[in-house]
């Protein structure tokens, strides 16, 4: 007499399914975090190699010219190097640095051998490059911010730190007023406020 086996189907449980749905949902988020993460890092190494540009055109400029490609190249009445320069097109310094010529015939031309010391590509929505078509160019950064420039104006080879009064105690705590350079380039980073964690800059690593 042959017996015959017949197979169960064993149903998953209410409490069975929300577990695995729940587990789904954490290995989820923890995947689009990463890719975030991972997103940022990019964002942020693209906005240090152009600050690094940026800074390495000004130093280029000033070895062939002797002098900084803006209009004021000397310190303040108090001694002090002159003020933060923006790239947000109240200055011709981007233009300057990669060989455009002033867009009238009275303004100075600063650049009159028309070396371009920087190329920078045009801007995608506003971020990462120069923006518009109106002259001056502004230049802005994957948060579509300008970019800051300490310049030595005072030739006392350094520039004030910007990081003395950096809101991150991390970065702030026990740093030298002044850095040792003549040029000096940062980004206000994702929050777009400057002098912040997140800022992305040319005389840190990262």
């Amino acid at each position: 007499m042959k017996t015959h086996r017949q197979s169960v189907t064993r149903a998953f449980t209410l409490i069975e399914l929300l577990i695995t749905i729940t587990i789904i949902a954490i290995l989820a988020s923890l995947t689009a975090a990463g890719i975030v993460n991972v997103i940022d890092q990019g964002n942020r190494l693209k906005v240090r190699a152009f600050a690094m540009d940026l800074k390495s055109g000004i130093e280029n400029f000033h070895t062939e010219y002797n002098r900084y490609p803006t209009d004021s190249n000397v310190a303040g009445s108090n001694g002090e190097d002159t003020p933060e320069v923006l790239t947000d097109g109240s200055n011709s310094l981007v233009d300057a640095i990669m060989g455009i010529p002033p867009t009238s015939s009275g303004a100075m031309d600063l650049n009159p051998k028309r070396i371009p010391f920087s190329n920078f590509p045009p801007a995608n929505n506003g971020r990462h490059g120069l923006v518009g078509s109106t002259r001056p160019f502004k230049l802005a950064d994957m948060y579509g911010q300008p970019y800051h420039i300490l310049l030595d104006t005072n030739g006392d080879n350094q520039v004030k730190n910007p990081d003395v009064s950096n809101t991150d105690p991390k970065i702030s705590a026990n740093q030298a007023a002044y850095l040792v350079t003549k040029v000096a380039v940062y980004s206000s980073g994702k929050d777009q406020i400057p002098r912040t964690g997140d800022d992305i800059t040319t005389w840190r690593p990262k």
